[in-house]
């Protein structure tokens, strides 16, 4: 009983509000403006969405990627780390074709998580995917380090229409960040 309390208070949110600082976007796949990052009500998640992170095969490989430095505000004497996360989007990828998607999620200094996911063409349909990581590595306690994302597309095919998006037809949030709040030791 008294694990199963501590764990029920680990998963708790730090008091008052949480807010998010988005420290730094690059990439391909996020040109300025397309991205936008916004922080649950219940501060028990973030979500990334993108409005223009598309790749298109054109015959042979090609990639993009979008990395994303993020500062989380909350209360002193907290930390987190990521518990989930759920990426959906849109294939259209023609018979013997490939699409790829891969997320990287790190703190400065702490081991980096990666998840990658393959689809097989013919497809042409919405794709959802909900990564759970082993383990979540939760970031320091008392230097607060930004926590750096990074999505990546791949899409190989021999022809020309054969593409992949991470959004979806539907307009829904494409990545959502499930978090783990810990209370750090005193």
């Amino acid at each position: 009983m008294l694990a199963v309390v501590a764990l029920l208070a680990a998963l708790v949110p730090p008091p008052g509000p949480v807010t998010i600082d988005v420290v730094s976007v690059s990439g391909t796949g996020c040109p300025k403006g397309t991205t936008t990052v916004a922080m649950s009500q219940d501060n028990e998640a973030f979500t990334v969405t993108y409005s223009d992170f598309l790749v298109q095969a054109k015959g042979s490989e090609a990639k993009k990627s979008c990395t994303i430095a993020l500062r989380l505000n909350h209360a002193a004497g907290y930390t987190y780390g990521i518990a989930a996360t759920d990426f959906r989007g849109f294939a259209h990828l023609t018979e013997g074709a490939k699409g790829v998607v891969r997320n990287d999620y790190r703190f400065p200094g702490f081991p980096t998580r990666h998840s990658m996911h393959t689809y097989q063409g013919p497809m042409s349909d919405n794709w959802h995917v909900t990564d759970t990581p082993g383990g979540v590595a939760h970031g320091p306690c008392k230097d607060r380090k930004p926590l750096t994302i990074e999505a990546e597309l791949k899409v190989n095919g021999k022809g020309n229409t054969s593409f992949m998006s991470m959004d979806s037809t539907d307009s829904s949030v494409s990545t959502t960040f499930r978090l783990s709040w810990k209370k750090c030791a005193e």
